[in-house]
């Protein structure tokens, strides 16, 4: 990654930074959805990816996988819109990564109308904007002498862009990764499949593997953890 690149996702962490730190905000919520948190590996954590990839606020369900097997298997759904969550663990039971399976705004306004979801003109969000906002938000829960003491503040957390695949092996082959760079800093980097419901590319393909936008995040634990210094990492 050049220094230009690496400027503008510090630029990026500390813009997002000031904006969150001001009363009553909600980065990218949908219309009528309460503020929620991606701090923790919660039941409705994919949900709520599901809300800020896309703006929607239509009624959903996220669906819980504790094997890797069932959840490969798993589809996201339009309608009724259907997420899906893994949370990969070590051997000990530490978090180290969490996976969503989620649609994209052009199906589910092609189901549900253009209300549904945000206008897929629009650039499209990235797992990279999950992670983004997953330190965002764990550094406001760090009280002083936490930050003090960090190993990591969020303008030392680099955000490199999403490891992109074009099937569903290749994307469950291929993990978040969190790793310190020869820059010193925090590399968080997501992995994503994305083909979108009306993408001409996508058209030949059976109808469940278009509309989906999935996503290998670092789980929020496991961040915080390296921000504050509790896990190290070796460059």
């Amino acid at each position: 990654m050049n220094t230009v690149t690496r400027a503008a996702h510090t630029i990026s962490i500390v813009a997002l930074a000031i904006l969150t730190s001001v009363p009553g905000s909600n980065l990218w919520a949908a219309p009528n959805t309460a503020p929620a948190s991606l701090t923790t590996s919660h039941r409705d954590f994919c949900a709520l990816v599901q809300r800020k990839l896309v703006d929607t606020a239509l009624p959903l369900t996220n669906k819980i996988h504790t094997i890797k097997e069932a959840f490969t298997e798993s589809k996201a759904r339009a309608k009724p819109v259907e997420t899906q969550q893994f949370s990969e663990t070590d051997a000990d039971g530490r978090l180290l990564g969490i996976s969503c399976k989620t649609k994209s705004a052009d199906h589910l306004r092609a189901e549900h109308g253009v209300s549904a979801a945000r206008d897929p003109a629009l650039p499209p969000r990235s797992c990279r904007d999950i992670h983004r906002e997953m330190v965002v938000q764990l550094w406001a829960t760090f009280d002083e002498q936490t930050r003090a003491s960090s190993a990591f503040a969020p303008h030392q957390v680099m955000l490199d862009a999403d490891t992109l695949s074009y099937t569903g092996s290749g994307w469950i082959g291929s993990p978040a990764d969190a790793s310190v760079g020869s820059d010193g800093k925090l590399h968080l980097r997501a992995s994503a499949l994305f083909a979108e419901w009306e993408d001409w590319r996508w058209k030949i393909m059976p109808k469940s593997f278009r509309g989906n936008h999935y996503c290998h995040l670092v789980a929020p634990e496991r961040i915080g953890a390296l921000m504050r210094g509790e896990e190290r990492l070796s460059r």
